[in-house]
């Protein structure tokens, strides 16, 4: 394979109207739809609960082992360099994406759970006066768990068309277990998978030459 073969991407355009779409979604979630949802699922799910409870922990085994945060995108980098070295470029183009999608991700979700403070749903439930934000010490808003998951799994379905289902499918259904759970809200995973999409858009932007990535063009309707 040519090492000149650039990782293409969907068009930017169509990313940024996604983000959009699910940034106004996560506000609609924010005002009017967590804190019912949060309830409703209390009272109408509890047997989906364990099921989704072990389905995140093998996710959590696979994404998320009990290693320094700064194990999992070295190891994508260093494997990406091997993978170059093999000449598989579109395979190390790959893997480096997912590392910065990965770092920068992880750092806006770590800086922004600890400026909103938001308490959990289950907190919630436990005391329906808390405040949804601003109380010190919570931590629900945006998802960390969620936000690994699309980290990995969104910028591969993206590249790989032919498996975009089952992985989008496998990181949808993770973050809506971390809701069932009621670890998180609606909004919660949803907003980390807005914040995944706009650190994609913004690697490709600004690193793709260097990094061999490079957006599609838009079809005509």
């Amino acid at each position: 394979m040519s090492t000149s073969t650039p990782l293409m991407l969907p068009p930017w355009q169509r990313l940024l109207q996604f983000v959009l779409s699910l940034s106004t979604f996560v506000m609609m979630c924010l005002l009017f739809l967590d804190r019912p949802l949060a309830v409703w699922l209390a009272v109408h799910a509890g047997h989906w609960v364990e099921p989704a409870r072990a389905f995140t922990d093998n996710l959590s085994a696979l994404f998320l082992p009990s290693l320094p945060r700064w194990v999992h995108p070295v190891a994508l980098i260093v494997t990406g360099l091997l993978l170059a070295w093999q000449r598989r470029m579109l395979a190390a183009r790959t893997l480096w994406l997912i590392a910065l999608v990965l770092v920068l991700t992880r750092t806006t979700v770590s800086a922004l759970k600890a400026a909103c403070d938001r308490v959990r749903p289950f907190e919630y439930l436990n005391d329906p006066r808390l405040a949804d934000f601003g109380v010190a010490g919570h931590d629900s808003f945006p998802s960390g768990h969620a936000g690994t998951y699309m980290a990995v799994l969104l910028p591969l379905a993206l590249v790989l068309p032919q498996w975009r289902l089952p992985l989008l499918l496998v990181a949808t259904l993770g973050s809506l277990a971390r809701v069932i759970e009621g670890d998180h809200y609606l909004g919660d995973v949803t907003a980390s998978t807005v914040i995944v999409l706009i650190h994609i858009v913004l690697v490709t932007a600004l690193l793709g030459r260097p990094l061999g990535l490079r957006f599609s063009e838009p079809t005509s309707p």
